[in-house]
């Protein structure tokens, strides 16, 4: 059944809500009851913690007449009700049939909104009958008298939970639009009142209007506040879906990990986690499958049998940082600088650092055998490309058998962004303020020419100065010195960019590049100024890598 043709689709749409994140929840503790049982805990609380979240979606789920959902609820209740009695079996098998329904449910109701077939609720079912020893006869399951009583009776939360009201998300990007366009709109009337200062001067009308047009702009500012919190969701949304994947990766691969996740409560904006997925389980399959050695090189090597993989994140100077690392081999020098080299690329001056981001170019791999999860580089150029198109950077650390670590640095929204607004041979240019480490008056004589490139000194550390124009390509040569300079920064790297006007900070609103026009390599998006010009945003990370590649 579709959403979008069943008339009860709202509340279809509002099941899926509720009852995913408990779901989610139920098959994470799954997954960590199997660890804990394989250590000789018992995890009596771990199962004793997921009989409510299981009762609650048997009862949503025969509310809303979805009988798979409702009986491998149903049939999960009543395996951890035997597991949960004394002597009750807590082996490898009991285990994984708790894994298998935990993964299954949410399946179920993540596509309830599609046709569900029951073949995989009544083969799993069938297995929990098999394993519990119950015939089938005894085993129908109707709704849940007492989940019926229990709706009936107030519950504590239903007065805060009746001021909530769910909005549809493509709702929330029109406003987000209509916000935009009063951005657009504020910039347009702060420039008309400074052209009416200079023509006309000061007198009482103008101030006035001055008020006006500030008292509008924290307006604006608390309607763009309030929005982006309605817009911004946990990142446990994306990362629920990791701790059965790294599960099912490593016993494939034959290994024992452990998946620990912290700063799930840390939020971002449902666009930018709507595409964080992929990347992460890039980085996450390629710890297990190449990062992580097999139990017995772990103990060998003097280290627990079971390999550590941790998933953070947090919020950092206006921004997200997502760590992803493990306790395993590291990354391999020799092969990454031979397998670069095969690749044409010339790593002779390469540092280590330098060599560590080589693992992001397309179609290196160090892995010694070929699998569906391959080695550390198959797959991380994707997830590079993801995150700088996310106006994002991604900077790995790894020491020789004491593990990598990949670590992300994204913007909390990609819709309405804070930057630099600068002029180059007359064209106006925004650089995301996220990016610009400070703005520097330039005197000709701190700038030095070394093998071609300018370089001066900041903050006690050596940068290149580069010609805006030349790295825009505006083709206009520069007649005179440029007076100021940008620094820019991503993760590591840092970069001068020459500039003849630094106008000012602004909000602007990102508008996408028409595809048909193609994707300029140092430009991500345009934005409309105040005055009406179109200006192009920059992509100081893909500016600051051509810089390491010497460009």
């Amino acid at each position: 059944m579709k959403a979008g043709e069943n008339p009860f689709g709202d509340l279809l749409q509002d099941y899926i809500v509720e009852s995913l994140p408990l779901a989610e929840q139920v098959g994470d503790a799954f997954v960590e009851l199997e660890r804990r049982w394989r250590a000789g805990d018992p995890g009596d609380q771990v199962l004793a913690s997921v009989t409510g979240s299981l009762h609650t979606i048997k009862g949503n789920s025969a509310m809303m007449g979805l009988t798979p959902m409702r009986d491998v609820a149903h049939a999960l209740e009543d395996l951890c009700g035997y597991l949960a009695r004394a002597g009750a079996s807590r082996g490898d098998e009991a285990a994984a049939l708790l894994v298998t329904g935990g993964g299954l449910l949410v399946d179920l109701i993540g596509s309830a909104s599609a046709d569900t077939e029951p073949g995989a609720a009544d083969q799993f079912m069938a297995r929990v009958l098999g394993f519990l020893g119950v015939a089938p006869e005894a085993s129908a399951a109707g709704p849940d008298r007492r989940q019926a009583e229990r709706r009936t009776q107030p519950r504590a939360g239903d007065t805060e939970a009746a001021s909530v009201v769910r909005v549809d998300f493509r709702r929330l990007d029109a406003m987000l639009e209509v916000l935009g366009e009063g951005i657009i709109q504020h910039s347009a009337l702060a420039e008309l009142y400074r052209r009416l200062l200079r023509r006309v001067g000061a007198c009482e009308e103008l101030g006035e209007l001055d008020q006006t047009v500030l008292s509008l702009q924290k307006t604006l500012s608390r309607l763009e506040s309030t929005l982006m919190e309605t817009r911004l969701l946990p990142v446990s949304t994306v990362f629920g879906r990791f701790p059965r994947m790294v599960r099912d990766v490593a016993h494939a691969e034959g290994k024992r990990v452990r998946l620990e996740v912290t700063g799930g409560d840390t939020s971002l904006d449902k666009a930018v986690l709507d595409r964080l997925g992929e990347p992460l389980l890039h980085l996450l399959s390629n710890a297990v499958a190449h990062g992580l050695e097999l139990p017995g090189d772990r103990v060998r090597a003097g280290k627990p049998a079971e390999g550590l993989l941790r998933l953070q994140a947090a919020a950092v100077s206006g921004r997200v940082a997502i760590r992803v690392s493990d306790d395993g081999r590291g990354l391999d020098q020799t092969a990454i600088r031979a397998k670069a080299e095969a690749l044409g690329v010339d790593t002779r001056a390469a540092d280590t650092a330098q060599l560590h981001q080589l693992v992001f170019v397309a179609g290196l791999s160090t892995a010694d055998r070929v699998t569906t999860l391959a080695g550390r580089g198959m797959g991380l150029d994707v997830a590079a490309n993801v995150i700088h198109a996310l106006g994002g950077t991604i900077e790995v650390e790894s020491r020789p058998g004491q593990g990598s670590a990949f670590t992300l640095s994204l913007p909390v929204t990609l819709a309405i962004v804070r930057s630099l607004i600068v002029e180059v041979d007359r064209e106006r240019y925004a650089v995301p303020l996220s990016h610009v480490a400070e703005t520097v008056r330039a005197e000709p004589e701190t700038i030095r020419q070394i093998n071609n490139q300018g370089v001066t000194q900041w903050r006690g550390d050596l940068i290149h100065v580069a010609d805006a124009g030349a790295v825009l390509g505006t083709g206009k040569p520069c007649e005179a010195p440029r007076p100021f300079y940008v620094v820019m920064t991503a993760g590591a790297r840092r970069r001068g960019l020459l500039v003849d006007r630094l106008i000012g900070h602004q909000d602007i609103v990102v508008k996408g590049l028409d595809p048909a026009l193609g994707r300029p390599a140092v430009v991500s998006g345009t934005t409309i100024l105040g005055d009406g010009r179109v200006a192009c945003i920059l992509d100081v990370v893909r500016i600051l890598e051509g810089a390491a590649h010497g460009n």
